[in-house]
């Protein structure tokens, strides 16, 4: 073990030899302390700068023994590490949840017109291909807002016959646009009311 006393290290001279003898006998041990706080490569850091400090600090005095200073230096460094990292850490998640939410919006501005865009077209082309009456009466009801009742009467016929056409319309637009539905749904939810 090296014996410290009052020669070298914390003189105004400095001990070079005595001063990497104290580095090969304590690194190891306050790497493995550190390291169960902090990552390998932050413990390897914290050591090193323990022991710059060490040789820098000309009026450090030992209270205790060397080794509590040693091992209290890097716990203390370990400490002050993790409190930056947490700040750190806060900042990149803010930072982090930000850019989500910017990009988030840049998507729903810039793309949901687009989606919007293909979905009535495709939405025009299945109502196209219904029947001429299919068509009217499901264009009454969904786009008009207009009541069962009401579009019977218009049309002189029964609400039981609106009614087949527009499930029928309904059943031929679940089928043509089984690949959109969860986009017809969310974005043109009032198409499939009851």
């Amino acid at each position: 073990m090296v014996q410290i006393g009052n020669k070298g290290l914390f003189t105004t001279t400095r001990n070079p030899e005595l001063f990497d003898d104290l580095f090969r006998q304590y690194s190891k041990p306050l790497f493995y302390y550190a390291a169960k706080f902090v990552d390998d490569e932050a413990a390897r850091d914290i050591v090193q700068d323990v022991f710059v400090k060490l040789w820098d600090d000309k009026n450090l005095t030992i209270k205790r023994s060397f080794n509590a200073l040693l091992f209290t230096m890097v716990r203390n460094n370990c400490l002050q590490h993790l409190e930056k990292m947490k700040v750190r850490n806060k900042y990149l998640e803010s930072a982090k949840l930000k850019l989500q939410e910017e990009e988030l919006r840049f998507y729903m501005e810039e793309k949901t017109s687009l989606l919007e865009q293909e979905l009535e077209n495709k939405l025009n082309e299945v109502l196209g291909n219904l029947p001429d009456r299919c068509r009217q009466i499901f264009t009454l009801s969904r786009f008009e807002n207009k009541k069962n009742k009401e579009i019977a009467e218009e049309l002189d016929i029964s609400v039981k016959a609106v009614e087949k056409q527009i499930t029928k319309a309904l059943g031929t637009i679940r089928t043509e646009m089984k690949d959109y539905l969860p986009l017809l749904l969310f974005l043109s939810g009032h198409l499939f009311k009851n």
